[in-house]
């Protein structure tokens, strides 16, 4: 029913309380809770006498017919399975509980217009509002060079911005492994979590979340600097948004597979916001790495340069003065 209810305010409009009871075949007070209830998903709504309810910030719903007329035709060729759901835990822990340990089908997907424990890198929590972002995880196989030749985060990474790129959105930047940053504010994020053994079928879920239109209530729980595609001066429709990011997805890791990060390499310079710039490079259960930025070698290691020595680092969280 609290679905329901969403649905008919996807739009933006004001709605009274006794037409959404007609339409729901339920009581006005009862629509009055379910109502007050939005709040928990993380959406504002507008309730004004005389008028009804809006949600504040519409939304377009998630629909596979929609994302899949947005794939390229390698992306829908490779695609075994497109799945959405109201509600999950977690996209990419949905993808991991189906998968079977010997699971050799092609490319998985799933959305969730909702998640309640949606993840962020080092075990963050991933603010994830219903309807207003986007939250998908995909499953991909992965060969074993691929796996060893390093630096597929920051292949992801790549694909998201070209995805918002081909939806006009400009003046994006990556910081090192895979942060997407507009303005110097975080859009949006990525997890990769590897499964398989040695010799074996080796998979990676690519979990993203792309901010779309923060709702208020929402953005009073992230605690760093952050921005979403409306205050980019871009006009989105989330369904297509989903298909240019499977479809990148999709493809820059089968060239990541055969031809591994080189390809990439120059394409990622023009993009990374720290390289010459002072960093701090936290790793767990060490003392903090500080020095300047120098790029990324071979393998997608980060270069930092300290007292004329330059080392690479291949995990970590960077801190850094994007505007020093």
């Amino acid at each position: 029913m609290r679905y329901r209810v969403m649905e008919l305010l996807a739009d933006g409009r004001f709605y009274s309380g006794e037409w959404l009871g007609q339409q729901l075949g339920i009581s006005r007070a009862a629509v009055w809770k379910h109502i007050h209830a939005l709040s928990g998903f993380g959406l504002d709504v507008h309730a004004v006498r005389g008028q009804g309810y809006r949600l504040a910030n519409p939304f377009q719903p998630l629909r596979k017919e929609l994302i899949r007329a947005s794939l390229t035709a390698e992306a829908a060729a490779q695609l075994h399975s497109l799945e959405i759901f109201q509600e999950l835990g977690s996209t990419s822990d949905h993808l991991k509980c189906t998968q079977s340990a010997n699971d050799s089908v092609g490319v998985r997907a799933c959305l969730a217009e909702w998640q309640s424990s949606g993840r962020g890198r080092r075990g963050r929590h991933w603010v994830s509002p219903y309807g207003t972002n986007l939250y998908l995880s995909l499953s991909v196989p992965m060969s074993e060079s691929g796996i060893q030749s390093g630096g597929l985060s920051l292949v992801v990474a790549i694909a998201i911005v070209r995805s918002l790129q081909s939806c006009g959105v400009e003046g994006l930047g990556l910081k090192w492994p895979n942060d997407i940053f507009y303005q110097e504010r975080k859009l949006a994020g990525i997890l990769l979590e590897l499964s398989g053994e040695g010799g074996g079928c080796y998979r990676v879920i690519i979990g993203v979340g792309i901010n779309l239109k923060m709702p208020d209530v929402a953005a009073r729980k992230i605690d760093q600097p952050w921005i979403d595609l409306s205050q980019c001066g871009v006009r989105i429709e989330r369904n297509h948004l989903a298909g240019r990011v499977l479809s990148e997805l999709v493809e820059v890791v089968d060239t990541f597979n055969k031809k591994g990060l080189d390809v990439f390499r120059k394409e990622w310079q023009r993009f990374d916001l720290i390289a010459g710039r002072k960093v701090k490079l936290h790793i767990d259960n060490a003392e903090a790495i500080t020095g300047v930025a120098r790029g990324i070698d071979a393998k997608g290691a980060l270069l930092v340069e300290n007292n004329g020595i330059t080392r690479p680092y291949h995990a970590g969280e960077v801190s850094v003065r994007l505007d020093s």
